[in-house]
């Protein structure tokens, strides 16, 4: 259990310039690259998974001259469309369909493509706060995870991130009355880092970019890596890793076309060295699908965190247009409540219409309110634990419970929410919490979130984190403080699994930084 929660601190950030950021679209092969139903490669290492943890361990691999081969599940280019079906379709694990089960049943996202999450996240980027960077170097033995040390690393990843204070040109009406609401209350916040130099306030990072103005990795790292010899094979799900003596020596997945789903071969790549990077659900059912897990001792899918957070909207005098600016452009904390970090809700109208409950015979109700919506996510650096399995069929088998603490954080959070949002000028808030109801003031909505539990909370997660963890004992944690296996040479992981504890921030920076530190290590041999 996790009792170590950070304040947010946020450097000052000069302001990014997008042409010395934003590159061409990493090539990657894709389907085609299969043929007659095979297709065998050699690398020195072999990285699953091109997200922020994969991507950034393998620039610094290929810059120091290893060859590498990333290969990964989803397409090979950025298939963006406006609209949620799609973006389910082709840059989600499972189809968005991951579902966590427990006390409360709740969806968990998890991103797919060249770029994985950080095609379709809202690029907010927060480093993880000093006092759990500090908490795990003590607990690792591990002084190159100390705050002091790692603020090289992010100042590094920042940099070749792009990443800067959200510009007011292009917040947006709801992350304006946030950071208002937020200095009024005297709440440290206001506009968000995000890693989008070139943002035109579009309000649709979570179905990827339409502009490139969003720093995903295929527009920074991969591309990098790419130049100094990696190669990107795309349209393949990896099935499972080769274990010789003792010693990782490269894995197995099936090509697959992104489209039609049909199965079109094997796909090998043998290597010195093996690198999961799936991320904090796809990297254990991984490692309990193809039977691996068991000779990695216990720990492989336990501990999960989730930061799952629920909302609060408020209802102003004048038109808001929540889902137009930045997404999630805006944040603040409360110094009372550490390791809650509310920040705006991005969603587009539909979602806001169901979250309200106004569909059906309500729906013209809603759409007379939708204009004048704002809206607070509340984040909980959560205590609470899950676990991931492999179903028969390879799907992740999530289940999570709730502990009674993190649900009181949680409403706490909601309730300091509703106070900023009515600093800014909301004549009511509400929340998608079964039998709260619409309040105009704080203390009704407080008598009304005291009698809820938690099933009674819609919850969501986008930030699945620690299901492999760090550790100096090889019986409660999978890897060591340098990213390798216990029980399994040449076996690395590099992605949100690793986290010895909940941030309590959004994580994309800190995984980005954790590759950085990882390929690092195993370029020099570690």
């Amino acid at each position: 259990m996790s009792t170590e929660h950070g304040h947010v601190e946020v450097p000052a950030y000069p302001v990014p310039d997008p042409s010395q950021v934003i590159r061409a679209e990493a090539p990657a092969d894709d389907w085609t690259a299969v043929r007659d139903g095979r297709r065998q490669l050699r690398a020195d290492v072999v990285i699953v998974g091109t997200g922020p943890g994969g991507a950034a361990a393998a620039r610094e691999l290929a810059r120091a001259g290893a060859r590498v081969v990333l290969l990964e599940e989803g397409p090979s280019r950025q298939r963006f469309r406006p609209n949620q079906a799609h973006t389910a379709r082709y840059h989600m694990q499972e189809g968005g369909l991951m579902l966590a089960r427990g006390t409360t049943g709740f969806p968990i996202s998890a991103g797919r493509g060249v770029g994985g999450g950080t095609l379709i996240n809202s690029a907010l980027s927060f480093r993880t706060p000093t006092a759990i960077l500090d908490g795990w170097a003590d607990r690792l033995q591990a002084p190159w995870w100390s705050a002091e040390a790692m603020a090289l690393v992010y100042a590094e990843v920042e940099a070749l991130s792009g990443v800067g204070i959200t510009p007011d040109a292009v917040a947006g009406e709801n992350n304006r009355l946030i950071a208002l609401g937020a200095a009024r209350m005297g709440f440290p916040g206001g506009l968000a880092p995000r890693s989008t130099p070139g943002c035109r306030g579009c309000g649709i990072c979570n179905f990827g970019c339409p502009t490139q103005g969003k720093a995903s990795v295929n527009l920074t790292f991969l591309p990098d890596a790419v130049e100094h010899g990696a190669l990107i094979q795309a349209d393949v799900r990896v099935t499972g890793v080769r274990v010789e003596g003792g010693r990782a020596i490269g894995v197995v997945g099936r090509c697959h076309h992104p489209d039609t789903r049909q199965d079109l071969g094997e796909v090998e790549v043998l290597a010195d060295k093996v690198v999961l990077s799936a991320g904090a659900i796809g990297t254990p059912r991984l490692l309990w699908a193809c039977g691996l897990a068991a000779q990695m001792g216990g720990a492989v899918g336990e501990g999960l965190h989730v930061h799952a957070g629920s909302a609060v909207l408020g209802l102003h005098p004048h038109e808001v247009h929540l889902w137009k600016g930045a997404t999630q452009g805006a944040y603040f904390h409360d110094p009372a409540l550490p390791g809650v970090l509310p920040h705006s809700f991005t969603a587009p109208p539909e979602v806001c219409l169901a979250a309200l409950n106004r569909v059906g015979p309500r729906l013209q109700e809603g759409l007379e309110l939708l204009p004048r919506l704002s809206g607070v996510i509340v984040l909980v650096s959560d205590e609470s634990t899950g676990r991931v399995r492999a179903f028969a069929d390879g799907r992740a088998d999530i289940t999570y419970h709730f502990g009674a603490v993190d649900l009181e954080r949680a409403r706490l959070g909601l309730l300091s929410s509703a106070r900023v949002l009515f600093a800014a000028g909301a004549e009511s808030v509400t929340a998608p919490i079964f039998g709260v109801g619409t309040h105009r003031d704080v203390e009704p909505f407080a008598a009304a979130l005291d009698s809820r539990v938690v099933t009674d909370y819609t919850m969501y997660s986008a930030h699945p984190m620690s299901s492999c963890r760090m550790g100096v004992d090889p019986s409660t944690s999978v890897v060591d403080p340098r990213g390798r296996s216990h029980h399994i040479e040449g076996l690395y992981l590099s992605d949100a699994s690793i986290y010895p504890s909940s941030l309590g921030v959004n994580p994309q920076l800190t995984t980005m930084a954790a590759g950085v530190v990882i390929g690092r290590a195993i370029a020099a041999g570690g």
